[in-house]
C-alpha cells in the first residue's frame, strides 16, 4: 500500500444512517480531482442529504496519487465520507470494494487528449479502460438499480462500449441501458457562456438545448429555441455553432499542450452528478434531465417512449444526446419532440452533417466490442 501521511485512508460513515454511494472511477486525474472536491465540499449542500450519509469511494490505478488526493480530501470539514481504492491494495482499498454497494457510478477515467488529438484518437487506449471498468461494475454492482454518468472520451463511441458490456455481462435482462448516461452537460454550458456573453448578459445565461452527440460536428447546439438569440444575425449564430462545437480543442490549445478542458468538465459532471444524486436520495419524483443515451435495449426495443420516434428523425440512430425524463429506474421518456421545431438550418444543414459523424462514431464502438 502506498506511503501516505494519512494514517487511515477510508474515512467511512456512521452505519446507523440511510447511505448513498458514488464510486468515482479515475479520481486521480485532471477531472477526477476537482470532481472529488467538489463532491467532498458540495454534494451534501447541492442535495439537502439531511439524514443520508454520503460515501465517495474514489478509485485510481495512480495509487500514490490517489492516496494523497484522499488525505487532502480527509481534512476538509463535511459530513461526506470518503475512501481510496487501487490496484494492489488489499480487499477493503480494492476496485471490488469501491464499486461494492454503489447507488451511482461516475467515470471520468481514461487518457486525456492533447493537441492535434481527436477524440478517435482516444479511442483504442480509452475503449479498453472502460470496457475493463464496465466488467467489474457488472460484477460488483447491482445492474438493476445504479445508474453510470460516463465522462471518459469520447463519450459517443465509449457509452455504446459500456452499455454493450453490461449486457453481454448480465445474467438476466435488467434495463441497465436506461441507466447509462453520457454525460454532455458541457457542451449546452459552453452554449449558455458563449450565448449570454454575445447578447452581454453575463448575470442570467440563457439556456441552449444540445442535441446529437458530444464531439465537433455531432454537438448540435439549438440556438433557435433559445429567444436571446432571436435577434442575432445567422452568421453570429453560425460562429456561436463552431464555437461551440470546437470549445474542447480551444481550451486544449490554451493549455499548449499540458491539459484539456477538465475544470469546466468537472463542474458539468458535478451539476449532473448533484441533479441525479438528489432524484435517488429523495426519491420524491422524476426529473428532466439531457443525455446521451441508448435508445433500444438488447433486444432492439425502444427503452421508452419516444425513443422509436426519435429513430425515425434521427437517421435510426441507437444512440443520441437529448432531452430525457430520468426516474430511479431510468430513462422513462425520450424528448424527441425537440427535433421537429428545429429551424430550416438545424434541420437541413447541421442535423444531417450531425448524423453522418455520430454514426460513424457509434459503429466505432460497436464494433470494439464485437472483435
Amino acid at each position: 500500500m502506498p506511503h501516505s501521511p494519512h494514517p487511515n485512508i477510508m474515512t467511512m460513515p456512521s452505519e446507523s444512517l440511510p447511505s448513498f454511494k458514488i464510486a468515482l472511477l479515475g479520481a486521480a486525474g485532471g477531472i477526477g480531482q476537482p470532481l472529488s472536491l467538489l463532491i467532498k465540499s458540495q454534494l451534501h449542500l447541492a442535495v439537502s442529504a439531511g439524514a443520508t450519509r454520503i460515501h465517495l469511494a474514489m478509485y485510481d490505478v495512480a495509487a500514490e496519487t490517489l492516496v494523497g488526493v484522499h488525505a487532502d480530501l480527509a481534512h476538509i470539514d463535511t459530513p461526506v465520507a470518503v475512501s481510496a481504492h487501487f490496484p494492489g491494495g488489499d480487499a477493503a482499498h480494492s476496485l471490488g470494494s469501491c464499486l461494492q454497494g454503489a447507488d451511482l457510478v461516475l467515470c471520468p477515467a481514461g487518457m486525456a487528449r492533447r493537441p492535434g488529438m481527436t477524440r478517435a484518437d482516444l479511442f483504442a487506449t480509452n475503449a479498453s479502460i472502460v470496457r475493463s471498468l464496465a466488467r467489474d461494475i457488472a460484477m460488483h454492482c447491482d445492474l438493476a438499480t445504479v445508474h453510470v454518468l460516463l465522462i471518459s472520451n469520447p463519450v459517443n463511441s465509449l457509452v455504446p462500449v459500456v452499455v454493450r458490456t453490461l449486457q453481454q455481462c448480465e445474467l438476466q435482462p435488467s434495463g441497465i441501458e436506461k441507466r447509462v448516461l453520457g454525460v454532455t452537460a458541457l457542451d449546452a454550458t459552453r452554449a449558455s457562456t458563449f450565448l449570454g456573453e454575445e447578447c452581454g448578459n453575463l448575470h442570467d445565461f440563457p439556456r441552449v438545448p444540445v442535441i446529437g452527440g458530444h464531439s465537433g460536428a455531432t454537438i448540435l447546439p439549438v440556438f433557435s429555441q433559445c429567444p436571446q438569440a432571436d435577434d442575432l444575425s445567422q452568421q453570429t449564430v453560425a460562429k456561436l455553432v463552431q464555437r461551440v462545437q470546437n470549445g474542447g480543442d480551444e481550451v486544449v490549445k490554451a493549455k499548449n499542450g499540458k491539459g484539456s478542458a477538465t475544470l469546466a468538465m468537472a463542474h458539468c459532471g458535478f451539476r449532473m452528478l448533484a441533479q441525479v444524486s438528489r432524484m435517488l436520495i429523495h426519491r420524491d419524483g422524476d426529473i428532466a434531465a439531457s443525455a446521451y443515451v441508448a435508445l433500444t435495449h438488447a433486444d432492439g426495443t425502444p427503452v421508452a417512449p419516444g425513443a422509436q420516434e426519435l429513430m425515425a428523425r434521427n437517421g435510426g440512430l441507437h444512440y443520441f444526446a437529448v432531452p430525457i425524463t430520468l426516474s430511479p429506474q431510468g430513462v422513462e421518456e425520450i424528448r424527441y419532440r425537440i427535433v421537429d421545431y428545429l429551424n430550416y438550418n438545424e434541420l437541413n444543414e447541421l442535423l444531417p452533417v450531425c448524423i453522418e459523424h455520430l454514426r460513424k462514431d457509434i459503429e466505432l464502438g460497436v464494433q470494439f466490442q464485437l472483435e
